[in-house]
């Protein structure tokens, strides 16, 4: 039998055990909730990452992630089943999920029960009443903190995009802000009265990532900076049709260490 305990991301046996990561510590949790039943990827997505935009090869990795821990005490990586065109499912019976109960949680006027011992967990994995309440809040509180770190993260850069090309406050208020378009996964930022070329849009149709994009064009030449809103981390990019194969090649770096 594997023991998962989520608060400690630890999945154990009764010889070896090993850590695992938040995401997937999440994914499992999901998949034991309704194993053996198969999960759809958007369904463990949600539960997952929140409103955090990934794509599906994040998921993938977790996955991937989740069979190397299991093999790495000994279990079999096929537990968790890849339903083809759907999602995964976990095979039931196998792993037991137990939680640790808070230590000031109260009860009316009953005498609790004798805590099972470790073994008799595996048959009866039931979350008890307030878990899905506790996971439903903690997902609350997680997606606000992604929330809040990407206003932080535009505000930092629209403040350093300013800085670098001397917008003034007085500037925003006549000219009305920043225009904004989205390019497949990205956030494009341009100054007002000003448009994005066939060119700037096949280049930005390459340079996909999880990121904010600002704009500002010069005479013969634009500016980009590109600010990861996962990591935070930013590159800038000059651009012209004459030297689009080095700025090709530094958006090429900068996705290559987003991975």
């Amino acid at each position: 039998m594997i023991y998962f305990d989520n608060v400690a991301r630890k999945l154990h046996n009764d010889h070896k055990s090993t850590r695992i990561g938040f995401r997937e510590t999440l994914v499992l949790e999901c998949l034991l909730q309704h194993a053996p039943q198969a999960v759809s990827k958007q369904t463990l997505i949600c539960y997952s990452w929140g409103s955090e935009y990934i794509g599906q090869t994040s998921l993938a990795k977790s996955v991937s992630a989740l069979r190397r821990a299991l093999i790495a005490i000994g279990a079999d990586a096929s537990l968790v089943v890849t339903v083809p065109k759907y999602g995964y499912r976990l095979t039931q019976g196998m792993i037991a999920h137990h939680t640790a109960e808070p230590a000031c949680r109260e009860v009316d006027d009953v005498t609790p029960l004798p805590q099972p011992s470790l073994p008799q967990t595996g048959r009866s994995s039931h979350p008890k009443p307030s878990s899905p309440a506790q996971r439903k809040v903690s997902l609350y509180r997680q997606c606000l903190l992604i929330a809040i770190t990407l206003l932080l993260c535009v505000a930092t850069s629209v403040f350093v995009v300013g800085k670098m090309n001397g917008w003034r406050w007085s500037d925003w208020v006549q000219r009305g802000g920043l225009n904004q378009k989205r390019v497949g996964a990205l956030y494009v930022f341009y100054p007002p009265g000003s448009e994005l070329g066939f060119s700037i849009e096949q280049f930005l149709t390459h340079s996909q990532c999880n990121c904010l994009v600002y704009i500002e064009k010069k005479h013969k030449y634009s500016t980009f900076l590109f600010v990861s809103k996962q990591t935070h981390r930013s590159t800038f990019i000059r651009y012209s049709p004459l030297n689009i194969i080095h700025a090709t090649q530094k958006i090429d770096e900068f996705l290559q260490q987003e991975k």
